[in-house]
């Protein structure tokens, strides 16, 4: 009897084993719009004891982003609760462990895009829930005045409730003196207190100025139809924009006023531009804590505003048509005649720092092709704009990352800035006498540019490509390989931490970061620099395996990458190899790889650019 009963319990052991094991299959295989990470009931998520946490909350954050950046996924409020479920289950294995003020936050976020999308109240109301429960649980958490100053957005803007917004302003402003948000709440208290709608017990304009931002003088880059001005300020700033007609002789004018900030008397001197888009900006301390920054508009088309942090900074793109455009220089009769000049810089900390350029005529490759009797193929895929046109490529920006103070990614005493200054050089001299293009290079030494400033210097250069090079890095040693970016909304939790090293800022800002890019981003750029970083990517590492090298292909993939926002080219960023792992840092060493690494960049760039050539040739 004493057998058969030990039998029967050695069965039902086995099955309960078996009942895990296909548990754990089915979490693991099921398509993520159809089931949450983790099957069953159980509130303290028995699985996820069998997992690894920060895996799990990666998958999570990775199954968050895709909801909102894919239409089908997303509109679906089911999938949505089964993204919040994911995030609860986290943080109920350990309440007070590291990751559950992210979780919370996370969970808080989901439900205030739900309320977007959908419109129920009780979505709001758990989004308020959430992010309040983040900075009561974890008051010193770097989440805390972020949440809570979500919170008070959602009181104001969706609730109307100046009084419970306000009340959270205050406690922003007393707790989190140097906060992020400190300014920007700062900043409502005192438009709610002009408001006159509520009473406010501790007037705004009673607080400290000790959180006063600092303006720093204004830098802009300018060329025939575009400028790029960008105003810096000591710490972040709430900042508004108003444009104002023509009147009289008054010419159009694009304000910028800075609450709660100060700048010192001797950078209030006017910037006189005159480039045919803008007449000159002026900055002045328009009252005790708001300075005022002026564009005086002679012509514009378009014109657009965003903001970057670590250090904060507001960058206003302006475009339009210049009046009085200057003669294009002739076109030189020989490659070496070719200007070699790169945009002249100068400053000076109390007027201006411009960018002067030469105009040359549009050059084409020394290889030609045959041409072919073609008959007319109803087939051909979808082409581009430029295809279309049948543009030329006269001009390649090559951008070496990083530099000067900003070493990039180190490791195995290696340093990225000065493995991308090699390869970009070898890469410009392969492009130039090869191919027979234009090549310049953001920066030819060991010198720091700010992300904004390599655009622009792209832009101002009327660049038709801008490249830029990078050593990637990653926590796990074991991972290697190549992979390459165009600028769009990230869709994986991989793709925005890479994005968050190259940004030299949070992955928490590079989520903030993408409902700006909404608004700055061209279709036809993203499908052009999307086709760049698949040549370019193709030839990486079919060229590199050919050459014998064990190259894993990662493929092509999108993020938010600041370096690459407002440029008015096909814009791609490539990251060669990951500096963190052992063989791939001894490879980084070798002259040979990074000249194998520099052709079949410079390789990828002409096969896209024979494409456009070929695409024409068939219209």
């Amino acid at each position: 009897m004493m057998l058969i009963s030990s039998r029967l319990m050695d069965i039902r052991c086995i099955i309960v084993r078996l009942l895990i094991l296909l548990s754990l299959g089915a979490c693991l295989i099921a398509p993520p719009f159809l089931h949450p990470l983790f099957a069953g009931d159980n509130p303290q998520g028995a699985l996820i004891l069998r997992a690894d946490k920060n895996d799990l909350y990666k998958t999570a954050k990775k199954y968050a982003y895709t909801l909102e950046h894919d239409a089908l996924a997303g509109g679906e409020r089911k999938n949505w609760l089964s993204g919040v479920r994911n995030f609860r289950r986290i943080y109920l294995t350990d309440t007070k462990g590291m990751l559950a003020p992210s979780c919370l936050y996370m969970i808080a976020r989901m439900y205030r895009r739900m309320y977007q999308r959908f419109h129920l109240p009780i979505d709001l109301e758990e989004s308020l829930n959430y992010f309040l429960k983040v900075s009561s649980f974890f008051p010193d958490n770097k989440l805390a005045d972020d949440a809570l100053f979500a919170a008070a957005e959602l009181y104001k803007n969706r609730k109307n409730d100046l009084k419970k917004a306000a009340k959270i302003y205050r406690k922003i402003v007393k707790s989190y003196t140097k906060g992020d948000k400190y300014n920007q709440a700062l900043a409502h208290l005192r438009e709610i207190d002009k408001s006159g709608k509520i009473s406010l017990p501790n007037p705004a304009n009673k607080d400290s100025r000790q959180q006063t931002a600092k303006i720093l003088p204004v830098k802009y880059w300018s060329s025939d139809d575009y400028t790029r001005v960008v105003v810096q300020a000591s710490t972040a700033v709430q900042y508004s924009t108003r444009l104002l007609e023509k009147d009289g002789d008054q010419p159009r004018r694009l304000y910028i006023d800075f609450s709660q900030s100060y700048i010192p008397s001797k950078f209030r001197v006017p910037l006189p531009i005159e480039d045919g888009l803008l007449r000159r900006v002026r900055t002045g301390q328009f009252d005790g804590d708001t300075v005022r920054v002026v564009l005086d508009i002679e012509s514009i088309s378009d014109y657009k505003i965003f903001n970057l942090n670590d250090p904060f900074r507001v960058v206003v793109d302006v475009h339009g048509i210049k009046k009085n455009k200057p003669k294009r220089a002739a076109q030189p009769s020989s490659p070496a005649e070719k200007s070699k000049k790169t945009p002249e810089v100068r400053e000076n900390k109390s007027t201006n720092i411009f960018v002067t350029l030469a105009d040359i005529k549009k050059w084409k490759p020394r290889q030609t092709h045959k041409k072919h009797d073609r008959k007319k193929d109803t087939t051909v895929p979808r082409l581009s704009l430029a295809q279309q046109l049948g543009l030329g490529i006269r001009k390649i920006i090559i951008d070496p990352g990083h530099g000067g103070k900003d070493p990039g990614a180190m490791a195995f005493g290696l340093k990225e800035k000065n493995i991308v200054l090699k390869v970009a050089k070898k890469i410009k001299t392969i492009l130039g006498k090869k191919y027979n293009y234009e090549v310049t290079l953001t920066r030819n030494s060991d010198t720091f540019l700010p992300l904004e400033e390599r655009t622009a210097i792209a832009n101002t250069a009327g660049a038709d490509l801008f490249v830029s090079v990078h050593v990637n890095a990653h926590p796990d040693k074991s991972i290697r390989g190549i992979e390459t970016f165009y600028l769009n909304l990230a869709t994986n939790a991989e793709a925005m931490r890479v994005a968050a090293r190259e940004n030299a800022t949070s992955t928490h800002n590079i989520s903030d970061m993408q409902d700006i890019l909404t608004d700055l981003m061209q279709n036809s750029k993203i499908l052009e620099s999307s086709r760049l970083a698949q040549f370019v990517q193709n030839n990486l590492v079919s060229g590199l395996r050919q050459d014998k090298y064990s190259v894993k292909d990662h493929g092509v993939k999108q993020a938010p990458f600041y370096v690459l926002i407002g440029a008015q080219m096909p814009a791609i960023l490539a990251e060669i190899s990951f500096i963190t792992n052992q063989k791939e840092a001894r490879l980084l060493q070798d002259d040979d790889y990074l000249e194998d690494i520099a052709d079949q960049i410079a390789a990828g760039v002409a096969a896209y650019i024979s494409h456009h050539s070929t695409a024409a040739a068939q219209l």
